[in-house]
């Protein structure tokens, strides 16, 4: 008997969940094979158990804060775990699929023909087929690793409980995140990673926050090794690991294998229907179509992002292009994903190195630590950063995001970026305070402000910046520039050159700017200590001099025999700020004054600046007096 079909899927994981719930939904007469039950990967061994495996541990990493001694029993923790498991299935199982008009058929599809497949001897013909195999953990060739009861991620949700020491062979997003759910329930970890910092695909600075965290909760951890031999040891694995050179055996209850995932592309007789494909994937086009007119794939097995979310989106754009007469290409420009460690890792899009290498110099980059956020600030022990990238226009071209609801911001960025918005109309959009996702308001004032100060208009008071552009001419020029817009006309007025130098013996009393600091003011928040000499004068100014050449943005552009005026170029706005030293022979120092430019740069930026270059003035006259 041969049943014919429109559409056929093979491979009942998210990809083919989703094609086959698409094609359903446009009336089409669907069948769905695969030789295990609904849900593939992410219901049974991926996803869904790993994060509910990672729920678990945040409450008992939270609770023992609490109550040190806390015991748990992980065989609880399992049984959880399989019930969440069963929610989920009971929303994709054969009596769900069958309600939505979508025939299961449990058994393994094999081509007989280019638009026909046998199942358990019964034939299947479509008009189109769509191939979504998945993939498998990828078991590399260690000496010895099959003669060991080694664990993956399909099998270690199966055990009853947990074991109390656990070798994990692999530092990307499986390995890092079961390392640090599985320490916190008292699992004692070693990882092994063979790049020089795990999650090697990630923003480093990022990495290297959550590397910490990993080792200051007690987990081990060995980047830059290589396992080269694994062995049973009674109830027990040895890995034999070479790091440095040296070999070293870790010797644990249990190893797991995390390195990644292969495609499943053998045993479907792929070749009777003329379906290209190799070891790493089957062959598509930009439609998704493979060399077999009709034939389709999608999901893990195609890449080149093995991620739930990714072939659900390949799924859709699959299953349209098989239905419509308009054929879609994919694009993965938007690509997004995160590793849900604690706190999480957000990324969309490129990284800062990857648009540097697209784009070059133009790209402007933004950041923002976690610190700074009074949401985070309520957690004790917070730690975050974001990383925007933006083109010269402030469109994103990436983001990155490490800290609480990581995965929950980063999905607000890739829609403004899909959408292709601005990031500096952010600035205008009301956010519930306090949250984790005002950190994009924050950066999207910022953005705005830049925006401004990019205009063609506004770029043409080159003159106004070094302070040679009469303030009549800037306040008309303003006004045609920014058109009623406050913070250019603001930024525009306030970059005027103060009067600067000495009266009466004393460096001039400090402007009126927000940022402005001096040794010669009586207002608090703007005073700072004048530097002592080191010795003679000649010998402080030498020492003064040597710390400013060496200082990055800083210039000397007057120089007397009590003065010395030197601008530093705001690193965020670009604006010059005047940085002016007086040396005061009667009292044997000098004293500063620094003023911004403009009214709106950071606040800090001229206090933070001084305290840097006075303590490397002190240090460089330290150096000087032990020659």
């Amino acid at each position: 008997m041969v049943k014919k079909y429109d559409i056929a899927v093979i491979g009942a994981g998210a990809a083919g969940l989703t094609a086959a719930f698409t094609a359903a939904g446009f009336s089409k007469k669907v069948v769905l094979i695969d030789k295990s039950l609904p849900g593939g990967e992410c219901t049974w061994s991926g996803c869904i158990p790993s994060k509910s495996l990672i729920n678990i541990a945040e409450e008992v990493h939270h609770a023992k804060k609490y109550t040190p001694n806390l015991q748990v029993d992980t065989s609880v923790v399992l049984k959880d775990i399989q019930d969440v498991i069963q929610k989920v299935y009971a929303g994709e199982s054969p009596e769900v699929l069958q309600e939505s008009g979508i025939d299961f058929v449990n058994g393994y599809a094999k081509f007989v023909e280019p638009h026909a497949v046998e199942v358990e001897g019964e034939r299947i013909e479509a008009k189109k087929i769509i191939l979504s195999t998945g993939s498998s953990p990828l078991v590399p060739p260690i000496d010895g690793l099959e003669k060991t009861s080694y664990l993956t991620n399909e099998t270690i949700f199966d055990l009853k409980s947990f074991p109390k020491t656990m070798t994990i062979l692999g530092g990307g997003a499986i390995g890092v995140e079961l390392s640090q759910a599985l320490n916190r329930l008292g699992v004692k970890v070693t990882l092994v990673e063979k790049f020089e910092r795990i999650l090697p695909k990630d923003e480093k600075d990022q990495v290297l926050m959550i590397q910490q965290r990993l080792l200051d909760e007690g987990v081990v951890i060995h980047t830059s090794a290589t396992a080269v031999k694994a062995a049973p040891q009674g109830d027990k694995i040895d890995l034999v690991i070479e790091k440095d050179g040296k070999e070293t055996t870790l010797t644990n209850d249990a190893l797991l294998v995390a390195l990644g995932r292969k495609a499943n592309v053998e045993g479907y007789d792929l070749e009777k229907a003329g379906v290209k494909y190799d070891s790493k994937s089957i062959h598509v086009d930009d439609h998704l179509e493979t060399t077999a007119k009709g034939v389709y794939a999608i999901g893990d097995v195609v890449g080149p992002y093995q991620l739930s979310h990714m072939a659900n989106y390949q799924g859709i754009t699959a299953t349209q292009n098989a239905i419509l007469p308009i054929n879609k290409k994919i694009d993965y420009e938007h690509v997004t994903w995160c590793t849900y460690t604690d706190p999480e890792l957000g990324r969309s899009g490129l990284s800062e190195e990857e648009a540097r290498q697209k784009y070059g110099d133009e790209i402007r980059v933004y950041e923002h630590e976690y610190a700074d956020i009074d949401r985070a600030n309520t957690k004790k022990g917070s730690i975050g950063t974001v990383k925007m990238i933006l083109d010269k226009k402030g469109y994103i071209l990436g983001a990155s995001i490490l800290g609480d609801r990581a995965g929950e911001i980063i999905s607000q960025i890739q829609t403004i970026k899909s959408l292709h918005i601005n990031m500096g109309k952010l600035s205008g959009v009301i956010h519930p305070y306090p949250t984790y996702s005002e950190v994009l308001v924050k950066i999207g004032k910022k953005v705005y402000v830049d925006n401004l100060l990019n205009q063609p208009v506004v770029k043409t008071f080159n003159k106004a910046r070094s302070g040679e552009l009469p303030a009549e001419k800037i306040g008309i020029y303003g006004a045609a520039a920014a058109a009623g817009i406050g913070i250019a006309n603001m930024a525009i007025k306030n970059n005027v050159k103060p009067k600067l130098g000495v009266e009466n013996g004393r460096l001039k009393e400090v402007p009126i700017t927000p940022n402005a600091v001096s040794s010669q003011t009586k207002s608090k928040d703007k005073y700072v200590p004048a530097m002592p000499y080191t010795g003679s004068r000649q010998q402080a100014k030498k020492c003064l001099i040597g710390m400013l050449k060496g200082y990055r943005g800083v210039e000397i552009v007057q120089e007397e025999e009590n003065y010395l005026h030197a601008i530093a170029k705001s690193k965020t706005f670009k604006f010059k700020d005047d940085l002016e030293f007086y040396f005061n022979d009667a009292a044997q120092q000098i004293e500063f004054r620094s003023a911004s430019r403009v009214g709106t740069s950071d606040a800090g930026v001229n206090l933070k600046r001084y305290e840097e270059m006075r303590k490397r003035y002190l240090s460089i006259a330290s150096h000087n007096r032990s020659q």
